[in-house]
Parts: structure tokens; sequence; C-alpha cells
């Protein structure tokens, strides 16, 4: 079945601020889409272009949706299960919004604070995973706070120059260098999987000695 993740996720944007603002939200375009998204063939994504667009989306748009139909307003965390509830069903595979980031887009890759690996050995969604991380995602998924990067909709053909410049857009302002001082500003994203980054930003061999300021995480919705 034909699904559109790039209109699910405008659509649950445009449900989240619809939400904020006090207007009554539609729900019915948004549903339709969930409906949709459960029978979508997943073996369509033939490489890492097709599977991170689509899972970026899916998890932007999930995040709004969960924001909305929860009847959050302040932070996420009201919801205290907010990114392990496994309430999307997407092609047949149960999600949360944790599955599609460390399990597929991080390629289940180490978690912080000694956390387990998001996927077990046996999880058949292990077959899902991208081929390669890309550390821009980092850049491209809001977990619907103020300190996550903005969101964009994503898609195939132009993937590359869209996570470039969220790359930029979120560098320029949120790793901030100053090299009289030797110190370095930065969001805690940057900190959270700096493993993920190879030898890029804090663990560029140039900054070494420069001495990290993490700025505060702020986790209001608004």
């Amino acid at each position: 079945m034909m699904f559109d993740d790039r209109q699910f996720s405008r659509q649950a944007k445009m449900a989240l601020m619809q939400h904020l603002e006090g207007v009554p939200v539609d729900f019915q375009k948004l549903e339709d889409l969930i409906d949709k998204v459960q029978f979508f063939d997943l073996t369509t994504l033939k490489d890492d272009t097709q599977k991170m667009s689509f899972w970026i989306n899916m998890y932007n748009g999930l995040t709004n949706y969960l924001i909305v139909v929860n009847h959050l307003e302040e932070t996420v965390w009201e919801k205290q299960d907010f990114f392990v509830d496994r309430s999307l069903n997407v092609g047949g595979f149960f999600l949360s919004l944790d599955d599609i980031e460390h399990g597929i887009l991080r390629r289940n890759a180490e978690r912080r604070n000694e956390k387990p690996r998001q996927f077990r050995a046996d999880d058949p969604r292990l077959k899902l995973m991208v081929n390669d991380m890309d550390f821009r995602i980092h850049f491209a998924l809001n977990c619907g706070s103020i300190s996550c990067p903005p969101i964009a909709y994503y898609d195939v053909a132009d993937l590359d120059v869209q996570l470039a410049m969220a790359e930029e857009s979120f560098a320029t302002s949120e790793f901030l260098v100053d090299h009289e001082k030797e110190t370095i500003e930065c969001s805690s994203i940057f900190l959270w999987y700096r493993k993920d980054f190879g030898e890029r930003y804090l663990n560029d061999p140039k900054l070494s000695r420069y001495h990290i300021v993490e700025r505060p995480y702020i986790w209001k919705i608004r």
C-alpha cells in the first residue's frame, strides 16, 4: 500500500500547532495515515537514503502525534513511556521512538548511561536497520522539545543536501568554539552521541584540550 511519510510528518506538525494554539485538532487525516502505514511494505526501502528519509519522517511525525493524542502541555515527560511506547505499527512491526532512533537509524549502536542496545540479537526488527549510520540524523530528529533540531520534511531525492543543511543550521547555533579561550559551548546532543560523530565536533583532535560547557537541555514543548 502506498504511504506518504512526508505527509504524515507534515500532518502531525499541523496537529501539534493546532494543539498548542488551543484549536480543536482534526485527527482524521492523521489517523488515516496511521491506519495505512501498518500495511506499508518495508521491503520497498532498498537503500540507506530511502530508509533514512522514511524513518526520520516517521520519528518526527510520531513525536508530534504522541504529544497531541496524549494532550501533553509542558514536556514529553508528562507521558513517562513517551520514548518507549511501542504504539506505532509500521508494516507489521510495533515500534517506539527509541526503536526508530537507536535501533534503526543508529544501527543498534551503544547507548549512554549503560543502557542496553535497543534490539536484542534475535529481534526481527534488526533487518530494518540502515546499513551505515549517518551521524547527521542527530540534526534531523525532533524529540518534541525546544532544544531539539527543528522539524523538516525529508525526501529521497534531496536527502544529502537536506541533512547537510540541518547539520549546518544546528551546529552553527549549538556548537560554539572559542579558540582564544579554548572552550566549546554545545548542546547535550554532542555529548550524548559523542561516539557517533567519529573525529568530528568534540572528537576533533584539534579541540582535544578545549574545555566543554554543556548547554542545559530544555525539555519544554514550547
